[in-house]
C-alpha cells in the first residue's frame, strides 16, 4: 500500500500531516522518560543522578539507530520521488537486515565498555553499581530499539508518521503499568529496583518492534517471503552507510557531548549532574514540535528532491522554519514561567530543584537555536548532504565544549550559572553558522 505522494498538493497540509502525529508521539515518548525519571527519583537522588549519567551511554543505541534511520529514510524518500521502485524495495529490505547486524555490534560494545565509561565520568561505589544495573538491560535489548527505528524510517519515507506515533502513545501507557510493577515487584515478579525500569523499557520496545515489522511487511514495503531481498548486499549497505554514518555520528556526538558536559559537572557535585539530567528531559518537551517538523522535512524534501521539484524544496524549508519559530517561542515562554513546578515533578531534593530551575530558565532563552539547527540540518540530510550535520555536531558538542569548559572551569573558576551560560553561547554561535551554510545551499537551488 503506497503512501500519498509528497511531490504534489499543498505543502502546509503535508507538513501538518507528518509533523503533528510525530510531535504528539514524541511528547508521549518524552513523558515516558519523565515516568522513568520519576520512579528513579523515588528510589534516591543517587539513582536519579545514575540515570542521568547513564543517558549518554544509552544514547549510543539511539544515535546508531536514529542515524541509520534518518539516512535510510532520506534515501527511500528520494527513490519514491524519482519513482525508482527497485531502489525503494532494495533499500527497505536491506535496512531490515542491517538493523540486526548493527544491534549485535552495539550490544556487544555497550555491555563490554559501559562500566569503564561510567568510571571515566567519576562514578564509583554504589553510584557506579546503580548506573551499571540500569544500562545493561538496555544494551541487551538493542535489537528492538534498532528495529523500531528502521521500520519507522520506511514508514516515514512514505509520509506515514501516524503509525509510529500510535506506538509511542501506547508505549507510554504501558510504561505507567510496567515501571512500578517491575520496580517494586508483585503478581509473580520480584522487586528489581532500577533494573526493573530498564527491563520495562526493553519489553515495550520488543512489542513495538513486532507491531511495526508486521505493518511494514503487510504493506509490502519489506517482503519476507523473498529471503534473498534480506541477504546483505554490500553495495546497498554502502549507500545506506554513506548517508547514515555521518548522521549517526551527528547523533553520537550528542551522547559524547553529554559525556563532556557531565565530566565537567563532576567538579560541582552529584546534584548538578542530577539537575542537568532533569533539565534536559524538560527541554525535550519544548523541542517536540521541532522534532516533528524535522521529521517532516526529511520526507517532504527527500521526495521532492528525487522528483526534481526544487521550488517545493525551497518553500518547504521556509514553511518549516516559520512554523518551528512560532511554536518554540510559545514553548520557551512556558518553560521559563513553569520551570520550578516542572522540575518538582522529578525530584524532592531541594538542591536539585533549585539548580534544575535555574538551568531550565537559562536554556529556555536559546531554544530557537535548536529549532533552526533541526530544520536546516534535516533539509541537508534530505538533500543527501549529511556531512555538515556531523561536522557541526562535533564542533558544537565536542571541540568547543572541551575548549570553553576547560577555560571556564580551570582558569576562571566559574560557578554553575556561568557554566550554563557558556554552554548556551556555544549553541547560539553554531546555530548562526548553520544558518549561513544552509542558506548558501538553498540559494544554489533557485
Amino acid at each position: 500500500m503506497a503512501g500519498p505522494s509528497l511531490t504534489s498538493g499543498p505543502l502546509p497540509g503535508h507538513i501538518r500531516r507528518i509533523a503533528l502525529p510525530m510531535s504528539v508521539g514524541y511528547f508521549f515518548n518524552t513523558m515516558y522518560n519523565v515516568v522513568d525519571s520519576f520512579y528513579a527519583g523515588r528510589i534516591s537522588t543517587e539513582a536519579l543522578a545514575a540515570m542521568a549519567l547513564s543517558f549518554p551511554v544509552f544514547f549510543i543505541i539511539i544515535a546508531i539507530s536514529g542515524g541509520l534511520s534518518r539516512g535510510s529514510s532520506a534515501l527511500i524518500a528520494n527513490a519514491i520521488g524519482s519513482k525508482d521502485k527497485e531502489a525503494e524495495v532494495a533499500l527497505s529490505a536491506q535496512i531490515f537486515s542491517l538493523a540486526c547486524i548493527s544491534s549485535a555490534i552495539v550490544a556487544t560494545i555497550g555491555l563490554c565498555f559501559s562500566t569503564p565509561l561510567f568510571q571515566i565520568l567519576g562514578a564509583s561505589g554504589n553510584y557506579l553499581e546503580i548506573a551499571t544495573q540500569y544500562i545493561r538491560p538496555l544494551f541487551s535489548g538493542a535489537l528492538f530499539f534498532m528495529l523500531c527505528s528502521m521500520m519507522n524510517a520506511i514508514l516515514l519515507a512514505h509520509g506515514d508518521s501516524k503509525t509510529y506515533s500510535r506506538i509511542l502513545i501506547v508505549g507510554f501507557f504501558a510504561n505507567l503499568i510496567l515501571d512500578p510493577w517491575f520496580l517494586y515487584g508483585g503478581v509473580g515478579l520480584p522487586a528489581m529496583g532500577i533494573r526493573g525500569i530498564a527491563w520495562a523499557t526493553v519489553c515495550i520496545q520488543a512489542l513495538s518492534a513486532l507491531v511495526l515489522c508486521t505493518v511494514v511487511v503487510k504493506r509490502g514495503y519489506v517482503t519476507l517471503h523473498c529471503f534473498h531481498h534480506l541477504l546483505p548486499k554490500w553495495n546497498i549497505y554502502a549507500q545506506i552507510l554513506r548517508q547514515g554514518i555521518p548522521t549517526a555520528f551527528n547523533l553520537m556526538s550528542i551522547a559524547l557531548g553529554f559525556f563532556v558536559t557531565t565530566y565537567f559537572l563532576k567538579y560541582f557535585d552529584h546534584a548538578a549532574v542530577a539537575a542537568f539530567g532533569v533539565g534536559t528531559r524538560i527541554e525535550q518537551i519544548a523541542l517536540l514540535p521541532a522534532i516533528g517538523i524535522s521529521s517532516a522535512i526529511v520526507a517532504i524534501v527527500g521526495q521532492n528532491n528525487g522528483a526534481g521539484e526544487l521550488d517545493r524544496v525551497h518553500d518547504c524549508v521556509r514553511l518549516c522554519l516559520k512554523y518551528g519559530i512560532y511554536l518554540i517561542i510559545t514553548a520557551s515562554l512556558l518553560l521559563f514561567v513553569f520551570a520550578e513546578p516542572l522540575v518538582m515533578l522529578f525530584t524532592d531534593d531541594p538542591t536539585v530543584r533549585e539548580l534544575g530551575k535555574q538551568y531550565v530558565r537559562i536554556v529556555a532563552c536559546i531554544q530557537w537555536a535548536y529549532v533552526v539547527g533541526f530544520v536546516y540540518i534535516g533539509f541537508l540530510q534530505a538533500m543527501k548532504r549529511p556531512m555538515y550535520g556531523f561536522i557541526e555536531a562535533v564542533i558544537r558538542k565536542l571541540l568547543l565544549p572541551v575548549i570553553v569548559f576547560s577555560i571556564a572551569v580551570y582558569h576562571f573558576d566559574v560557578n554553575l550559572t556561568g557554566f550554563w551560560i557558556a554552554m548556551c553561547a556555544i549553541n547560539v554561535a553554531m546555530a548562526l553558522v548553520t544558518v549561513a551554510y544552509a542558506e548558501s545551499v538553498l540559494k544554489k537551488l533557485r
